[in-house]
């Protein structure tokens, strides 16, 4: 089955999954890019889409810096994973650190944690959001039904497979 291929303790599944990460760190490097060259190109674009006061510059720096901290981020995780997979005794520790059952079970539990506490949290701003902005409201009402669909997806196909 595939998920158990995520966890397996073969050395060369490790090597594997190390440049699947690597590619998926060059993907999300590039999404970076086209974040900060839409930045720059908003203004040729989209000149009347924010008529608000203040709207224009504040998309402009916001996808300046969300593109270039997802630059700086992916530059960063390939120099890791290039470096575990070079160093022999680093690619080791990795290894059993990844395939420890122990700190599968943890990761797995704080992910469902996570994962109920945000669906919390967004069911609470749908409540208070009601009273502030019915724009807000319906926004965080839309992610609550979507995150609810994919809880629900992901635990039938999860359970058939498992």
């Amino acid at each position: 089955m595939k998920q158990n291929g995520l966890f397996s303790e073969q050395e060369r599944e490790f090597e594997k999954r190390c440049r699947r990460r690597i590619l998926a760190q060059k993907l999300l490097f590039l999404l970076g890019a086209l974040a900060v060259f839409a930045s720059l190109m908003y203004e040729k674009w989209m000149p009347v889409l924010f008529l608000e006061p203040g709207g224009r510059e504040y998309v402009t720096e916001f996808y300046l810096v969300l593109g270039a901290a997802l630059m700086a981020a992916s530059l960063v995780q390939i120099y890791r994973t290039r470096r575990c997979l070079r160093d022999p005794e680093l690619k080791k520790a990795k290894q059993l650190a990844e395939s420890d059952e122990r700190n599968r079970l943890i990761g797995l539990k704080c992910w469902a944690v996570s994962g109920y506490a945000m669906f919390l949290l967004l069911y609470l701003g749908v409540l208070v959001s009601g009273f502030v902005n019915m724009t807000v409201s319906r926004v965080l009402l839309a992610t609550v039904a979507v995150f609810a669909v994919l809880l629900g997806v992901s635990r039938l196909v999860i359970g058939r497979r498992m």
